[in-house]
């Protein structure tokens, strides 16, 4: 069991049976968790042990797990139906293989219910999937039949993705003559060759890192910032700023370490940098994310409430300085992986939620959409999870931002092949893309990186200034779906 999570008390146990070799993707088994039928989640202290998978929760309540799994090319979350606790061993396979299929069938009736067209080759691969489910309950040899099952569902739900994506966008089309979204990404200086970036994007992401701004106490380094700001606006772009604090990281200088178990002092200084730097830029700069990864709070060792209350008081010091200021915050692993590798108790939305309740203005809300294995990352879904997500956060009717970066794999069959691992991310940025236009609370897409050499995001240009082919592909989709107009 990990440090940190010794406090937990030990309620529920549910244990499964594996037969398939590396079917769990085990690098990632500590961010399995569960969830309930609303949504919130159950943290989880999971052992995973030659063949049988021991989850310690410390709730009870009937719930569905979900857990990173390698199926054929392709690692993906995965997930069981509702499960009670039981002293008997659940199949592993069987358990994803019905959970997968009640997910797809599920959405299925729903969209089609709702106006979707279906097609023949989707019907008929989901009976087929039906129909390996049925024999996996039966045969003798039922974990392999349910990973054929679940391999097809997987298949099927691609292919169901698609066309909801596709009859959505065509709908949305016919509504509106210009998609209300802006496709932006991230930048830390004016970029080399901006030719290229203006191209493609109409919206930056202005980076403010405190220890880069404010280096020594009361000594601003604006330069860079100025000019980036200046680009931005000559260029009439949209223009995000921030994070201005981020605490998903250790964003403090170095001159405030005497004060960081300090909060009073914290809030004092923190609320400083915010009215100093959103002062400087006002009338020029009308969005701010004020706050990065607050939810799952880094490497700060701040608690939960702590950071409610230094997030409210920065809100409140950058409201005083522009009355009309657009706030917003970012959140970091949104499925809420965190809480089964942290001693945070709130879900994603919760936190949301407990904010503004608690007062705080938020106009808009930034989904960190990073797929892979870094702390920062979420874990890789497809994109009927994705679309569960956004409809899950609709919920709070605001507008909504995705935060997106070039995903990471660990499956062999693409890290070991340079070409093939481009394509697919390629391939799967504008997916998400795509799926974003569907969702008419959705305001805005953006790239966390175009050139800077970080541990965290590979950038969408390379040390020799050569642009990933997802570039393209997104100007492609931009001048498709929304061209500018003459």
């Amino acid at each position: 069991m990990e440090q940190g999570k010794a406090n937990r008390p030990v309620m529920g146990l549910i244990q499964f049976s594996i037969d398939v070799d590396d079917l769990v993707a085990r690098e990632e088994i500590g961010k399995a968790d569960f969830v309930t039928f609303d949504g919130r989640v159950i943290a989880t202290d999971t052992v995973l042990k030659n063949d049988r998978l021991a989850c310690v929760r410390d709730r009870t309540d009937s719930s569905k797990l979900r857990l990173l799994c390698n199926l054929g090319d392709r690692q993906v979350v995965t997930q069981t139906t509702s499960l009670r606790e039981s002293q008997n061993l659940y199949p592993l396979e069987i358990e994803l293989a019905r959970g997968e299929l009640y997910r797809l069938r599920n959405f299925y009736f729903l969209w089609t219910g709702a106006g979707l067209k279906s097609n023949p080759v989707l019907d008929q691969k989901i009976a087929e999937a039906q129909k390996l489910f049925c024999s996996a309950i039966f045969a003798t040899d039922g974990p392999a039949f349910a990973m054929k099952s679940l391999e097809l569902t997987q298949a099927a739900v691609d292919m169901l993705v698609r066309e909801y994506v596709k009859q959505r966008i065509t709908f949305r089309q016919q509504r509106i003559q210009h998609f209300p979204m802006s496709v932006g990404c991230r930048l830390s200086a004016v970029p080399p060759k901006p030719e290229e970036f203006l191209e493609t994007f109409t919206g930056v992401l202005i980076k403010t890192r405190w220890r880069e701004l404010e280096p020594t106490d009361g000594d601003y380094h604006w330069d860079d910032l100025d000019a980036l700001v200046d680009w931005t606006c000559s260029n009439g772009l949209f223009c995000i700023g921030g994070p201005l604090l981020d605490l998903s990281s250790n964003c403090f200088p170095e001159w405030m370490q005497p004060w960081k178990g300090d909060l009073k002092n914290l809030q004092c200084f923190t609320s400083d940098f915010v009215e100093t730097v959103v002062s400087r830029y006002v009338g020029r700069i009308r969005h701010w994310e004020v706050v990065c990864g607050a939810n799952c709070g880094g490497s700060n060792n701040l608690s939960e409430e702590d950071r409610l209350n230094l997030i409210v008081r920065a809100i409140d010091a950058a409201q005083e300085v522009d009355e009309q200021i657009q706030i917003s915050l970012r959140v970091i692993q949104p499925w809420g992986e965190y809480l089964s590798t942290t001693e945070n108790r709130l879900a994603p939305i919760q936190f949301v939620d407990t904010l503004r309740r608690s007062g705080a203005t938020i106009s808009e809300v930034n989904l960190d959409l990073r797929f892979g294995s870094g702390d920062l990352c979420s874990m890789p879904r497809d994109m009927l999870n994705v679309s569960q997500l956004l409809d899950h956060w609709s919920l709070l009717q605001l507008p909504l931002n995705i935060m997106a970066a070039l995903p990471e794999t660990s499956h062999p069959a693409l890290c070991e092949n340079l070409g093939k691992q481009v394509a697919w991310q390629t391939q799967q940025m504008e997916q998400l893309a795509l799926m974003c236009l569907a969702k008419e609370r959705v305001t805005g897409f953006y790239c966390l990186n175009w050139a800077d050499c970080t541990v965290h995001d590979q950038p969408l240009v390379d040390m020799n200034e050569a642009l990933h082919p997802a570039v393209s592909r997104i100007a492609a989709m931009e001048r498709l779906h929304w061209p500018v107009s003459p």
